[in-house]
């Protein structure tokens, strides 16, 4: 018989106290609401993935037997760091994670073949932070080489002042005319052999040049899981609009049916057509054989929005097959580039084994050649804006200039002054 007297439990400094097992958390059979604090969320670390939802729509915190939704926002406790140490906030800045800090997320699904897969758990238990951009939810797998997903406690569903959950589907961007596809300008896509093939370098990479060669562009990601890191790399090569899923009310794509998918793909293309842009250039994340992405791809909805595909392989092999396969899907694939592009041997692999040109990085951000490269006619230079735009590109902020300013200018801009 176990003894629990106080003599039994006594021991000395040299000796490790007992560890006492947690408590098993048990749901709550109430429903409860109470009121959010200006200093509650003055504290609490704000996700990207929440950047949409205003600050001041946040008002209750809701509790009790209620099963969360995809982007469900929800108010969390840190309770122990492990693989995410850090979280990217809402201005993206990514900051560190403490023990005991309190964190606004949404609920998501993940996949993700070299971190973790995760689906939204069917309570407010305790759970996992499983992308650093902002979800929340159960770990289902991982991947070996990394260490398991930092665990959080959720504290209750954000809701507004009615004491309904807020989502993230409440606020995202609308369209103010009806979808076009006669004034859409020239879509091409990016796809992928798998989850860091290459995909966002060759998109950056194409930014680059398009923008520097006097381009208008805009940039959307239609499927993954909600993250800044690319959002802001699309922004600093130049891209005049970014948007992703989570514009679209999803902090993450997995386990969406074919039809969320293509109306996500449907509302980006649509709010990008209405910017006045010379093209958008879209990236569908993780492999090719995805089984979301096949269904995706294999849907008139998206291959009648798509112009022109560009492919990134991390080797030949499956640089091939995905070319060939794209290509059966009734893509014209224009060119092949991707991690496979840091290997001279790799790129002759795939140059023997493709009936597309192969580009490296270098080329595909290179301003003299990257509109021939995507069939885009020439960007106009002509321009009497101070800023140096071409009125159409003009945001129509700016003042002719005067005749005496533009003398001045000449004189310094030529090092006579």
């Amino acid at each position: 018989m176990t003894d629990f007297s106080e003599a039994s439990m006594r021991f000395d400094a040299n000796t490790q106290a007992p560890q006492l097992p947690k408590p098993k958390w048990r749901p709550s059979r109430k429903r409860t609401c109470v009121k959010l604090s200006a200093c509650d969320l003055e504290r609490t670390k704000r996700a990207f993935t929440t950047r949409r939802v205003p600050l001041d729509a946040m008002a209750t915190l809701i509790n009790g037997p209620i099963r969360p939704r995809t982007g469900d926002l929800v108010l969390a406790r840190v309770e122990r760091i492990r693989y995410q140490r850090r979280i990217e906030l809402t201005n993206g800045r990514k900051a560190s994670l403490n023990v005991g800090d309190t964190i606004i997320v949404a609920y998501g699904d993940r996949y993700a073949t070299d971190q973790f897969e995760a689906e939204v758990p069917n309570d407010l238990g305790p759970t996992n932070l499983v992308a650093t951009g902002g979800v929340a939810g159960a770990v289902l797998s991982k991947s070996r080489s990394i260490k398991p997903a930092t665990e959080i406690m959720p504290l209750g569903l954000v809701g507004d002042a009615e004491g309904r959950p807020l989502n993230l589907h409440q606020f995202r961007v609308t369209i103010d005319r009806p979808y076009d596809d006669n004034v859409r300008p020239r879509v091409v896509c990016v796809l992928g052999t798998s989850m860091n093939s290459g995909k966002t370098t060759t998109n950056h990479s194409i930014v680059l040049g398009l923008s520097r060669a006097g381009y208008r562009v805009g940039v959307a990601k239609v499927t993954g899981t909600g993250s800044g890191g690319d959002f802001w790399q699309m922004l600093d090569a130049g891209a005049a609009f970014n948007i992703d899923f989570t514009d679209a009310g999803y902090s993450a794509t997995y386990k969406l049916t074919v039809r969320d998918l293509e109306a996500i793909a449907m509302q980006l293309v649509g709010y990008l057509s209405q910017q006045n842009l010379d093209v958008i250039l879209l990236e569908v994340a993780d492999g090719l054989y995805q089984q979301q992405n096949l269904e995706l791809l294999a849907t008139e909805t998206f291959q009648s929005i798509v112009d022109a595909v560009f492919f990134a392989g991390g080797d030949a092999m499956g640089a091939a097959l995905g070319v060939n396969r794209a290509q059966m899907s009734g893509y014209q694939v224009i060119g092949l580039s991707g991690k496979l592009t840091a290997s001279e041997l790799l790129i002759r692999e795939a140059e023997a084994m493709t009936p597309v040109p192969v580009f490296r990085k270098e080329e595909l951000s290179n301003p003299e050649s990257i509109g021939a490269i995507l069939s885009l006619p020439p960007a106009t230079s002509d321009s009497n804006q101070p800023c140096g735009a071409t009125e159409r590109h003009c945001v129509g902020m700016c003042e002719p200039l005067q005749a005496e300013d533009e003398s001045s200018w000449a004189r310094f801009a030529s090092g006579t002054d």
